[in-house]
């Protein structure tokens, strides 16, 4: 059985300030200290998604990606619309690494928001991982949705997409 440790919300901060410090070895370290604490650093790790430095977005999520946890997923979601394309790449890993759990948030996101290419690119990346790791159920229309997905410039045709799929696994 793995313990979870706890510490005090003043380390708490502490390690979330050495996420963004100029020394990648320090940055590590405190990721890997996050991460061992589980989920009690997602609450703290949720304000650096929106930090001006890409640094602490990036370490950020990429401590929600190795912490692993289902509540995680608005997260990786709202990531994927990052302005920098090694965060949005690191938050469709983090949802493939949750596997079946990211389906129906990520073809509700898909429903709302067909018309950001980076939601689009990042569905398209999470969606062909799982089929490739064979994690979507079997009556999937992959095949329909990539297609969808490949043609970002008919954004209806993805909303109807992800919409006939999401009643279909209800």
């Amino acid at each position: 059985m793995t313990t979870i440790k706890k510490i005090d919300d003043s380390d708490m901060h502490l390690l979330i300030e050495k996420l963004g410090g100029p020394d990648g070895l320090e940055r590590k370290s405190a990721r890997e200290e996050l991460v061992s604490l589980g989920k009690d650093s997602i609450d703290y790790l949720i304000e650096l998604l929106k930090h001006p430095k890409h640094i602490y977005r990036w370490e950020a999520v990429k401590t929600l990606e190795e912490i692993g946890d289902p509540d995680s997923i608005p997260l990786f979601l709202e990531a994927l619309e990052d302005d920098k394309s090694d965060v949005r790449w690191i938050a469709a890993k983090g949802l493939i690494k949750l596997g079946a759990q990211s389906i129906k948030p990520l073809l509700k996101t898909l429903e709302k928001k067909s018309d950001s290419i980076f939601i689009i690119t990042g569905a398209h990346h999470v969606f062909f991982d799982l089929h490739e790791m064979n994690l979507l159920p079997d009556d999937f229309p992959i095949d329909e949705l990539l297609a969808a997905l490949r043609n970002p410039e008919m954004s209806g045709s993805v909303r109807s997409v992800a919409d006939g799929i999401l009643h279909k696994l209800k």
